[in-house]
């Protein structure tokens, strides 16, 4: 395929066309979050272990912006030098380039554009219908004014609350309970906002908080909890508790549990959502409970600790964690799936590694194998899930060794159906 500057677009998948590469290690079997088809103008071969959040049929391009002109890295006129970590100007590179792949409103689908925001979240600007330069929105503003695509509204009302419309077809609506909550959780929006129901006669609107408690009623056992557990783990404290819409009792330790029991070989790409939620609910409990952590979020401790070791020891010479996650090294020739593979584990292993970890060489090498590699294929197709998570990862990584001084915030307050008990 081939581009002009950085104008760049993601084909439509329209056959199912997999092909599987032999390797000397028995390859996982890990389930796709959203389908195993491949886009046919893709060069790259795909293994077992790479199957998650494969692109929806539908075109994104990027805007041909010159890149010296937004590079963050630039020394202002007059400043005085200071030593530059080669690695924050690499990082920051591959965010600037990348964050330049613009979506548009009705041709691309929200799930394309919630992915879109979670990595850059209130900086994620999308095009207006037709795809106009001069028509641009920040994605936030268009999902609050009233979002739909195709004719069908983001959100609708519930008897328990609200919740995000779900899959009508592969990869445009929701696909997991709560996953557009648990994304939305990136933006940092308070209980209180509010969205647009789009074409409610009425000029309906739902709340964040609406979204919690449809969550907490329909919570149940027989469906994934990951984004429901990192959605609830933002805006509850850890010690909530509740009884959903058929009278059983939860808690947020209990989803605590069931996502530390699960099986990473059966869970999408390699398990990477589930320890991120799993990452980001322990990471509440120390927030609240200076540092310590017991009972459930031990354990659940014990299970991130071991995998953060299984990402560095399967980790490949060249910096890339392993395409086949937590099976054992597999080092991918093909950014498609190396972009896939290596952007999920960095997203999760940057929100559970600890401060020392994060300044180790491995994980260094590990973020800039990801951001080179972004850097390199600025020209080149990618699908949307793997693109955005893998930003999503350098994102963080930047949050977290170069942290922007904000002002103080106050908790959320708890939010449930029948609570039996609450935390503060």
């Amino acid at each position: 395929m081939q581009s002009a500057g950085l104008a760049i677009r993601l084909i439509p998948k329209d056959t199912a066309i997999l092909r599987v590469i032999a390797s000397s290690l028995p390859l996982r079997r890990h389930h796709s979050d959203r389908s195993s088809q491949v886009p046919p103008p893709m060069s790259c071969s795909v293994r077992r272990t790479a199957l998650c959040a494969v692109l929806t049929s539908l075109t994104c391009m990027v805007a041909t912006l010159p890149l010296a002109a937004q590079d963050s890295a630039s020394p202002k006129a007059g400043s005085a030098a200071r030593p530059v970590d080669p690695l924050a100007v690499q990082v920051d590179r591959a965010i600037d380039v990348s964050s330049r792949r613009f979506l548009t409103i009705e041709h691309h689908s929200p799930w394309q554009i919630l992915h879109g925001v979670l990595a850059l979240r209130q900086d994620f600007v999308i095009n207006q219908p037709g795809g106009k330069p001069g028509q641009r929105v920040r994605a936030l503003d268009w999902i609050t004014r009233g979002a739909s695509y195709r004719g069908t509204p983001l959100f609708r009302r519930t008897e328990h609350g609200a919740e995000a419309q779900p899959f009508t077809q592969p990869y445009e609506f929701e696909g997991h309970p709560n996953q557009f909550l648990a994304i939305l959780t990136m933006s940092r929006l308070p209980v209180a906002h509010q969205f647009a129901v789009a074409g409610s006669p009425d000029q309906h609107k739902v709340s964040i908080a609406e979204l919690l408690k449809h969550a907490q009623a329909k919570v149940n056992d027989l469906e994934e909890i990951t984004w429901t557990l990192w959605a609830l783990s933002h805006y509850l404290p850890p010690e909530a508790r509740w009884v959903n819409a058929a009278g059983e009792p939860w808690s947020i330790e209990r989803l605590v549990q069931i996502q530390t029991s699960e099986d990473l070989d059966e869970a999408a790409c390699g398990g990477t959502h589930g320890l991120y939620a799993l990452t980001y609910a322990r990471n509440r409990y120390r927030d609240t409970h200076r540092g310590q952590v017991r009972g459930a979020w031990l354990e659940a401790d014990q299970k991130i600790r071991r995998y953060i070791e299984e990402a560095r020891a399967y980790q490949n010479e060249d910096g890339t964690f392993s395409a086949s996650y937590f099976l054992g090294p597999h080092q991918s020739h093909q950014f498609q799936e190396r972009v896939e593979t290596s952007g999920h584990t960095l997203e999760w292993l940057v929100q559970g590694a600890s401060d020392q970890q994060l300044r180790s060489d491995w994980m260094r090498r590990g973020v800039a194998a990801v951001a080179g590699d972004l850097n390199r294929h600025a020209d080149t197709t990618v699908q949307c899930g793997p693109l955005y998570h893998a930003l999503h990862g350098l994102v963080l990584y930047r949050e977290r060794t170069r942290p922007a001084p904000t002002a103080p915030t106050t908790p959320a307050p708890a939010i449930s159906v029948t609570p039996t008990t609450s935390g503060k």
